[in-house]
């Protein structure tokens, strides 16, 4: 008789980002910080402003079965107050991009943030090894070494970081 082999049940985590870009970047952060449980997912909202962003990840928490989601998105447009009181009631995290990803990308790099999206992108999207949307793009300029030092004065980068990681739920 074959014995039973019991696999441990892993949590599993979704990231809803506002863009291709966001997710892509996500999906690097992982490839560092991951440790296998939870099993991360960064999923696109497609854009559309914050109200967009938040009602995807509400959405996903209900259909997904997953265990917890997460939320990056940006903060140059005001988060909905009841999206908000939604997303807490779901224990959905909401981390901010300031103004934008690549806003929080040129604060790990120690560049002065523009106050204009298109500003932050116009300075960012040359120094990246290839598209934004892919993830080996953010490999050059993203170390480990690089992150670990910008986690202790980027709040969202070390909080996004402990999720991925597992040591904040």
């Amino acid at each position: 008789m074959a014995r039973r082999i019991r696999r441990p049940i892993k949590e599993t985590l979704v990231i809803v980002t506002e863009g291709q870009a966001d997710a892509a970047f996500t999906n690097h952060l992982k490839s560092i910080y991951g440790v296998g449980n939870p099993k991360v997912t960064a999923k696109s909202a497609g854009g559309k402003g914050p109200s967009n962003v938040i009602g995807d990840a509400i959405g996903t928490h209900k259909s997904y079965g997953c265990d917890r989601v997460a939320c990056l998105l940006d903060t140059d447009l005001d988060w909905p107050v009841t999206k908000r009181k939604q997303a807490q009631q779901k224990k959905i995290r909401l981390i901010g991009s300031t103004p934008c990803l690549e806003g929080l990308l040129l604060n790990i790099l120690g560049i002065d943030v523009p106050q204009l999206s298109d500003d932050c992108k116009a300075i960012l999207h040359p120094m990246l090894a290839g598209k934004p949307t892919d993830k080996n793009s953010y490999a050059i300029l993203f170390t480990e070494e690089v992150l670990n030092s910008a986690r202790e004065r980027v709040e969202s980068l070390d909080t996004l970081i402990k999720i991925i990681a597992g040591e904040l739920k």
